[in-house]
């Protein structure tokens, strides 16, 4: 029967770095710092959700449940560069205000297009992953 558990880092915290230390499809993509919450996390943070999935075998999956603020956008002329830009540096800016009074701790725009990527990537600086670009607030 599967369960799910509060995560106790003093119990769960060696059978998780065994499962980051064993990683084939994210390899090095983990720590155990990113499931723990530390004294430096704690100050003006929310502590990190975690949670381990189990059965009468143990452990199956360790879980890290975040608040992210995800931004969808249609703009009125998609050729004005210029005007695009500029509502962007000042759209995230205000993101990343919301995002910070309201304990999130990611911003993330999903974007195909190659010059918005480009943007997002090189001029604020977003982590790009699967198509997705994340701000770290």
């Amino acid at each position: 029967m599967i369960q799910i558990q509060e995560f106790d880092p003093t119990k769960d915290s060696p059978a998780l770095q065994k499962a980051i230390d064993g990683a084939v499809f994210h390899p090095g993509a983990w720590r155990l710092a990113d499931f723990i919450t530390t004294e430096e996390d704690a100050i003006g943070n929310p502590p990190k959700v975690v949670a381990v999935i189990s059965d009468d075998r143990g452990p199956i999956a360790f879980t890290r449940y975040t608040k992210v603020l995800r931004i969808c956008c249609v703009w009125n002329d998609e050729a004005d560069y210029s005007r695009n830009a500029k509502a962007i540096i000042f759209g995230v800016k205000d993101a990343v205000n919301r995002a910070r009074a309201s304990g999130f701790s990611e911003i993330i725009i999903q974007s195909s297009n190659p010059k918005l990527a480009n943007f997002l990537e090189n001029v604020l600086k977003m982590k790009k992953s699967d198509g997705e670009f994340v701000y770290y607030v």
